[in-house]
């Protein structure tokens, strides 16, 4: 026989959730409907109820709240924050916005001059500066990680350069400041997802590390790609018998030798369609003005372009090299396909450049106080406000330990948005259910998942998931629901919201 809802209350509260769903008014209908199915599932995962829950799911057509649980609590957003710093720069941007990468010598160089004493870099912004296929496309294969400093090495050449006698000079003035963000934790500078924010973006500031097995008993090979820059990697994996990997990847702050350890398995696993079995992991690099000019310095020399002095980076006031003879540039994609990457894979980098280009757009200055600024005085407009709804957002991707959002700011941002000339931009840089993203390969046994909208987020005991439902053709839901504190496994936790997108879907059945 099922609980009651008052039984429900009280052994949640023993276990540490916060608050049971709440009997609603019978006026409320769906609402009303709603709350006995989330009780089932709340039952079924008993794991998921010890943490806790908030959530708040809206009628875009009505302004009916259709379920809300804590929906005024903080909880930790992980990546739902990038949907505060991407609406901020859609509206304030616009989605037409692009970045432009430039390339100048120094004075009295000329147009067809073989000879110029220094090439300066000047970071832009972009950061897609990748082999990125764009648009977004979960499909198509990524280029050659420094493909798009080869077109900038291309037009060097073009502009007739053969000799650069001084150095190649990667000038970082645009975001000058917070290349780690307050709340990072000291481990995330080691990978991608916590990669040095900078003005320049070459291969999203990451090397890939691969490591290949060999005989069982001899050191594997270490590679990392690209070989760009002056990395020490000390080789510590053996090779064994078998499949398994047991590989652990050290790196000092600041520095720039990596020590790679364990073994890895010699053997493919089971139905492998690639012969060559290799074990990946994506490191952020060091310095990322350095990295670019240490890119482009070797892209040169690979066209027969002779640097004789040496790949460096500094910071220069941006308005004073603008009288600089203009050698090569690079123009971005457009915002709106930029933002669909941030969204769509939840890259952490991209939002904080975005962050930082919201403060130099408003102020010409590019640093994380002057973005926080900026995107605060776009949320108030949005009706979403630190006392008002509330929230705490410290940086732009969410990866920040002192963010914290409400379920209602989510919310109100997401019907702001709604609201706005920019909404198919902003619908289609999200995450699809089942199909692309960060949610391609969740919700496979949901009906309809297609019609789920949303940003994904994942830090350790934190689950989210913020966006919008259609349950029916042209009726619209935008909902967010936030897990923290869980000690289930992230896989029970994140089939335990896809079921909760299951019953959303259904609200209007």
């Amino acid at each position: 026989m099922p609980r009651t809802l008052t039984t429900v209350f009280l052994l949640l509260c023993s276990t540490g959730f916060l608050r049971a769903f709440q009997p609603l008014p019978p006026q409320q209908g769906k609402r009303a409907t709603l709350v006995p199915r989330i009780d089932a599932l709340l039952q079924a995962h008993p794991n998921v109820a010890r943490g806790r829950l908030g959530l708040l799911v809206v009628d875009l057509g009505t302004g009916a709240v259709v379920a809300s649980e804590n929906s005024a609590n903080f909880f930790t957003p992980a990546s739902n924050a990038k949907l505060f710093t991407t609406a901020a720069a859609l509206v304030r941007l616009g989605p037409d916005y692009r970045f432009r990468t430039v390339v100048r010598a120094s004075p009295g160089w000329q147009k067809g001059d073989p000879t110029v004493k220094d090439l300066l870099l000047v970071g832009g912004g972009d950061p897609n500066l990748s082999g990125r296929v764009l648009p977004y496309s979960k499909s198509a294969p990524n280029g050659p990680p420094l493909s798009r400093i080869g077109q900038l090495a291309d037009q060097v050449v073009d502009a007739g350069i053969r000799v650069v006698s001084g150095d190649l000079v990667a000038v970082d003035s645009r975001y000058p400041s917070d290349a780690y963000p307050d709340g990072w934790t000291l481990n995330d500078h080691l990978w991608d997802y916590g990669a040095p924010v900078s003005s320049f973006s070459v291969n999203d500031n990451s090397l890939q590390l691969f490591v290949t097995p060999t005989e069982p008993g001899r050191l594997a090979s270490v590679e990392l790609e690209p070989e760009v820059g002056q990395y020490l990697v000390l080789n510590q994996v053996v090779t064994v018998a078998g499949r398994k990997d047991k590989i652990e990847i050290l790196r000092d702050p600041g520095s720039e030798e990596i020590v790679v350890r364990g073994e890895i398995g010699q053997q493919a696993s089971p139905g492998a369609g690639n012969p060559v079995r290799r074990h990946e992991e994506d490191l952020a690099v060091r310095d990322a003005a350095l990295f670019a000019a240490q890119a482009l310095s070797a892209a040169l020399r690979e066209r027969g372009v002779a640097v004789l002095g040496h790949p460096r980076a500094e910071l220069s006031e941006t308005a004073a090299l603008s009288d600089l003879p203009e050698v090569a540039s690079l123009q971005s994609a457009p915002l709106s396909e930029i933002i669909a990457v941030v969204n769509k894979v939840s890259q952490n980098l991209h939002a904080e450049m975005l962050l930082r280009e919201l403060g130099f757009a408003e102020t010409g200055a590019g640093t994380q106080a002057a973005g926080l600024a900026a995107r605060k005085a776009f949320l108030e407009e949005a009706g979403v406000t630190e006392k008002g709804t509330g929230y705490v957002l410290e940086d732009g991707s969410g990866l920040a330990r002192q963010d914290l959002i409400t379920p209602q700011s989510a919310v109100a941002l997401l019907r702001y948005m709604w609201s706005r000339p920019e909404r198919e931009v902003w619908l289609a840089s999200l995450p699809t259910g089942g199909v692309d993203g960060s949610l391609e390969h969740r919700m496979a046994k949901l009906s309809h998942a297609e019609r789920i909208h949303a940003k994904t987020g994942s830090l350790s005991h934190v689950i989210t998931l913020s966006g919008y439902a259609e349950p029916l053709p042209g009726k619209w839901l935008a909902f967010s629901i936030l897990i923290n504190g869980s000690t289930a496994p992230a896989q029970e936790v994140s089939d335990f919201v896809d079921q909760f997108c299951a019953l959303i879907l259904n609200t209007a059945r």
